[in-house]
């Protein structure tokens, strides 16, 4: 597997979501709710430094984003929308140790 560039998930549509939520007017930053903007110690996929990442968290879930800005519009969207806890959908959890062909 070394030299091969390891994919890593983006909530493209989720920030999609949250630009199209504020540019019909609402603030998402008013949204109350468990969510909420905050960093923590890590490193990303390829990097050897470790430095600050932007999450969004509910204090039991750590979503990490690409920026703090967008950490704020997950936090607010996830808030506004209601959504208390990320439970995995069971059908879409990958099964660990077999092969998916």
């Amino acid at each position: 597997m070394s030299g091969q560039k390891q994919r890593s998930y983006e909530p493209t549509a989720v920030y999609a979501l949250a630009a199209h939520v504020k540019d019909r007017g609402i603030d998402l930053s008013d949204a109350i709710g468990p969510w909420r903007a905050a960093e923590r110690r890590g490193s990303r996929p390829g990097r050897t430094s470790v430095h600050r990442l932007p999450v969004v968290t509910n204090e039991r879930t750590a979503l990490v984003v690409d920026t703090p800005e967008r950490a704020e519009d997950v936090a607010g969207l996830l808030n506004w929308c209601g959504v208390h806890n990320l439970n995995p959908v069971p059908e879409l959890v990958p099964e660990h140790g077999g092969d998916q062909t």
